[in-house]
């Protein structure tokens, strides 16, 4: 039994799969570690209900080269908090042998495809974000990718409770997600009308798992530091952001609060907890 791992429920230690405290018991299936929970049930064979492509197949998508950047070289544990088949930060895990990265996700099917990478300590937990598996103050890096938009605000909220629990005094928290506008109404435009489903926003009598709780880069930076962090930087992806063109207008007509809330379309909040 990995020796960073307790019991989400006690906070104690497990001996076999089962807690020695309150009798939670856990399982592993193919290279997954299993805690059931409400949430892990609510999000079961999600990646599936979304129809998407990169989601069908059964083998693991190309690992990203870019966010890797965002960790840094001397954390010892990082959780991937909804980070699926590890695709985030696989790159991460394999140059940085001595990390523990851990996957946590809702979603079985996603996550059984985190073993195919081959990579020892990129290790998948089907587990809830807002109940974790670790001790206080024990984890260097929080990371997040297209997670919280998912999320109720008090689902949110608890999460970045949760987050801010498991780090370290100095540890960092990274929230990676879509803008507002652009994924409720530019988006669909560029797909010939199609609608999104962030109304399910406002249905209060059914569990939305889509795209439902969307914020603008101010919004979310406001939330996260009402949770105890210090936003160090936001950064923002910008529509044809690499053209020269677009760039000057960026840099000279446009004002910047019109741009983070009507021409980005997604954003990287980095902060540290406090």
């Amino acid at each position: 039994m990995d020796k960073n791992i307790i019991c989400p429920k006690c906070r104690g230690d497990f001996n076999n799969f089962r807690c020695n405290q309150c009798g939670y018991e856990i399982k592993e299936t193919n290279g997954v570690i299993i805690f059931p929970s409400s949430l892990v049930s609510t999000f079961d064979g999600y990646s599936l209900h979304t129809g998407l492509e990169q989601y069908m197949s059964e083998e693991p998508n190309v690992a990203s080269d870019y966010y890797p950047r965002y960790i840094d070289d001397n954390a010892n544990i990082v959780l991937d908090i909804g980070g699926g088949d590890g695709m985030a930060l696989a790159n991460f895990a394999k140059d940085n042998c001595s990390t523990n990265v851990y996957v946590v996700d809702a979603d079985i099917k996603n996550l059984s495809k985190v073993p195919k990478r081959n990579i020892d300590n990129l290790k998948p937990l089907n587990c809830s974000a807002t109940s974790l598996p670790f001790k206080d103050k024990s984890v260097d890096v929080v990371f997040t990718l297209f997670m919280v938009e998912h999320m109720y605000d008090y689902q949110y909220s608890d999460f970045l409770f949760e987050a801010k629990r498991v780090l370290k005094d100095d540890g960092k928290l990274i929230i990676a997600t879509d803008s507002d506008f652009y994924d409720k109404w530019v988006h669909p435009l560029f797909n010939r009308l199609k609608t999104t489903s962030f109304l399910e926003k406002y249905n209060c009598e059914k569990v939305a798992i889509d795209h439902h709780n969307l914020k603008s880069p101010f919004q979310t930076k406001k939330f996260v530091e009402r949770h105890g962090f210090f936003v160090q930087d936001v950064r923002l992806h910008l529509i044809s952001g690499k053209r020269l063109f677009a760039a000057l207008m960026y840099e000279i007509f446009i004002p910047k609060i019109f741009y983070q809330k009507f021409l980005s379309t997604m954003f990287v909040v980095i902060a540290r907890k406090i």
